[in-house]
């Protein structure tokens, strides 16, 4: 996030609620220092308290009219939801790359609302995002889980350290396209069906 957007990520746990304590909260700031936005983080899956899936959605967005002083701006904050597995004892919540991906693309949607300079409440992140591009910076931060430097970076052997092989890797990068025309024309076709059916 440093290199990309020039932002810090730090924890900042215990200044606001949590609804269970695995949930953890953070805070994002500028170049500067200043505090920009705070996001929640709920990783583990809870089924009896939650649906399945991973989704991010804001509490509140950026605006200036609701702020106190009428002056300053309140800041936005978000909420991500993952489902992956807990710790179980000694061992740590080890994460699959679909998981990871996940992260990276809820993260995605989740800066787009936390980022924005927008004082106006009722368009500012992401509200009043055409249904067309919604998607284009969580597939942009998704990219980034098949970047050879970033994965590298984080996916490595818990206990060992090692590095993940080059012929994962590779596999990795094979699957992302394996039936890409296949898939792309069950998509076609299904938009084909659901146009003649209305009509």
């Amino acid at each position: 996030m440093k290199k990309l957007f020039g932002i810090d990520v730090e924890p900042a746990d215990g200044s606001a609620p949590v609804w269970n304590a695995d949930v953890r909260f953070y805070r994002i700031k500028d170049s500067s220092g200043e505090p920009i936005a705070y996001f929640y983080f709920d990783p583990y899956v809870h089924p009896a308290e939650k649906r399945g899936g991973a989704w991010m959605d804001e509490v509140v967005a950026r605006r200036r009219v609701l702020s106190d002083d009428k002056m300053s701006v309140r800041l936005p904050i978000v909420h991500i939801v993952c489902n992956q597995m807990p710790p179980v004892g000694d061992k740590p919540s080890l994460m699959t790359f679909h998981e990871v991906k996940t992260i990276f693309h809820e993260f995605g949607h989740a800066l787009q609302h936390m980022l924005t300079k927008q004082d106006e409440g009722l368009v500012s992140g992401i509200r009043g995002i055409e249904w067309d591009a919604i998607e284009l910076p969580s597939q942009f931060m998704e990219n980034w889980c098949y970047h050879r430097d970033t994965l590298m970076s984080m996916a490595k052997h818990y206990e060992i350290a090692e590095c993940l092989p080059e012929d994962i890797y590779q596999k990795l990068l094979a699957a992302r396209t394996f039936r890409a025309g296949s898939i792309s024309l069950i998509h076609v076709s299904v938009t084909f069906i659901f146009f003649l059916e209305i009509n």
